[in-house]
């Protein structure tokens, strides 16, 4: 069914919502310095926050509507084409890009020629699932604010941490500004642009691309979060990862 401008300006906003946090966090990582557990518990807080949005939310509805099998397989394609491209990023300086720079630093351009760039495309392939998702929950008809409080939050300690190690490395205010600005734009108007595509398939193919994102987050959270949320960090890290999780709970039952 075509989407009429007023949804797609709806859904675009409700993407620059989702985006809010990539901008914060970038801020607050070029003009504080926090130090490595305070960024890990941040970080804890948000992979707890994802994974609870992706299990409870994303991939729940995707097999009640598409049926376990064909959820399961486009999970797991979800994550096998993620991981595709976080390893081939990995191998042009991309493997620490959420890495706050205590801990395990990020390449320096002089050591690593096209660092940058490659930096700047992971960090949006990270950006990619959770457009996918949203753009498909936002076909229902009511809102869901859970994902987008989900995604927002998660988004901060990402952004915060990654843009620690930018600064660490020696990268420039202008990069970064450029970096996340982009990174913020661009997701808003591909949620946008996937509420519009996705409402012009058959039924049976928004669940599918919905697990086919769940399964792209599952492998973004673990190769990209989660070692910075756990490496050095409290030994209470599990516990936050807890807290996110139940959080996004309470917000899911105050919300419906």
């Amino acid at each position: 069914m075509p989407s009429s401008a007023e949804e797609v300006r709806a859904a675009l906003a409700w993407g620059a919502v989702s985006s809010v946090g990539l901008l914060v966090g970038a801020t607050a990582g070029s003009f504080s310095r926090l130090r490595h557990q305070a960024i890990a518990m941040g970080m804890s807080v948000g992979a707890g926050l994802l994974l609870a949005g992706v299990s409870l939310k994303v991939a729940a509805d995707a097999i009640r509507i598409a049926g376990p099998v064909a959820a399961a397989l486009s999970l797991l394609l979800g994550a096998a084409v993620y991981s595709a491209g976080n390893a081939l990023l990995a191998r042009y300086g991309a493997a620490h890009r959420k890495r706050c720079g205590e801990c395990v630093q990020q390449p320096v351009e002089s050591q690593q020629p096209g660092s940058g760039v490659a930096i700047a495309l992971g960090n949006a392939l990270d950006a990619v699932p959770g457009a996918m998702v949203l753009g498909v929950a936002l076909r229902d008809r009511v809102a869901p604010l859970a994902l987008v409080f989900a995604f927002s939050v998660a988004s901060l300690p990402e952004a915060l941490s990654s843009t620690a190690g930018m600064r660490v490395a020696g990268r420039s205010y202008t990069y970064i500004c450029l970096v996340w600005s982009a990174i913020a734009v661009g997701a808003a108007v591909a949620i946008a642009a996937g509420y519009v595509g996705f409402g012009l398939l058959s039924e049976a193919w928004p669940p599918r691309l919905q697990a086919f994102g769940a399964g792209a987050l599952l492998a973004m959270t673990a190769e990209t979060m989660i070692p910075e949320a756990f490496h050095n960090s409290p030994r209470f890290s599990g516990l936050l990862a807890a807290f996110g999780f139940g959080l996004l709970l309470l917000v899911d039952a105050t919300t419906r």
